[in-house]
């Protein structure tokens, strides 16, 4: 079963294993992300940062459904990440159903991506993303710090407009 999904720029870090674990079940993670996908040593990099006893699977974005599916009807806990809201968005364009609710982690701040909520900033297109899997039904809700903040996605939205005005 899928015990967590979650967009993180940091991808599978400390606060995964340490913070998350303890809210969420966690047997194995699947990080959806194409340039890990495509990067052996980042890969590799990514499946060393948690215990042995935790599985870490990397998939490319267009071969994600399969271990979505997978992890769904399995005994085992899994968490999902993306490293960004763009793949979330082509997991929803190709006909993925989440079946809770979507956390966006940290972002990070860059020139063309404004902070709007501490550790989060977002360029257009990623913000796009996000709202368009709001709209085809994906509960969203922001928690950068994983503290379960779980900030609604509607006073995200007014946030970050505010940030880009």
């Amino acid at each position: 079963m899928i015990t967590h999904y979650r967009v993180d720029m940091r991808v599978v870090h400390g606060q995964t294993t340490t913070i998350l674990k303890k809210t969420y079940p966690l047997n194995a993670i699947i990080v959806v992300d194409d340039e890990i996908a495509a990067d052996q040593h980042m890969s590799s990099l990514y499946a060393s940062t948690v215990s042995s006893d935790i599985k870490v699977h990397i998939r490319r974005v267009d071969k994600a459904l399969p271990a979505l599916k997978k992890a769904e009807e399995s005994k085992l806990n899994y968490f999902i990440i993306f490293k960004t809201p763009i793949s979330v968005r082509r997991v929803v364009e190709m006909g993925y159903a989440f079946k809770g609710t979507l956390t966006i982690g940290q972002q990070f701040i860059r020139d063309n991506a404004p902070k709007y909520m501490n550790g989060l900033g977002n360029t257009a297109e990623e913000f796009e993303a996000i709202q368009y899997a709001h709209e085809q039904g994906v509960k969203i809700v922001f928690d950068p710090s994983c503290v379960n903040a779980n900030i609604p996605f509607e006073e995200a939205q007014k946030l970050y407009i505010q940030a880009n005005q």
